[in-house]
């Protein structure tokens, strides 16, 4: 099973958590959707994660999603996003993703996130619950 993983950052918590993510599966490459769009043709797994502001994912990913939507339904999808605020998270999630990608999923979490201008360590806003449960859905 082939895997990848897309996403865009602003505080770095998102790409923190790809490499997380990354580490756990063998030869599994990471792409930051502000620097470069992959073709996902080759994989059957793809993890999406995006940073939030203001109850919006990052805009990479938003549009990457609308524009590979047939695409995505072809293929195994995971989706996490870093939001710093977690009573937010379904209200984002219904908001920015599409509803046949939602139920699609077989795994949609939040892994907490960094408020704008902070950089607090990685124990204090990483909810490593929800870390936990999406890596042991990767190998499933």
């Amino acid at each position: 099973m082939q895997t990848l993983i897309l996403y865009a950052t602003k505080s770095g918590a998102t790409e923190e958590c790809a490499n997380i993510l990354a580490k756990k599966l063998d030869n599994c490459p990471i792409y930051n959707l502000k620097q470069s769009t992959p073709d996902i043709s080759g994989y059957d797994t793809i993890i999406i994660g995006a940073g939030v502001h203001m109850g919006k994912i990052y805009k990479p990913v938003f549009n990457y999603i609308r524009q590979n939507l047939n695409l995505l339904l072809t293929k195994t999808v995971k989706i996490y996003l870093c939001n710093a605020y977690p009573d937010t998270f379904q209200k984002t999630i219904d908001k920015n993703i599409p509803v046949e990608l939602i139920s699609h999923s077989s795994c949609i979490k939040s892994f907490g996130g960094k408020p704008a201008f902070t950089n607090p360590p990685q124990e204090t806003w990483l909810n490593k619950k929800n870390l936990e449960d999406f890596i042991e859905t990767l190998n499933k």
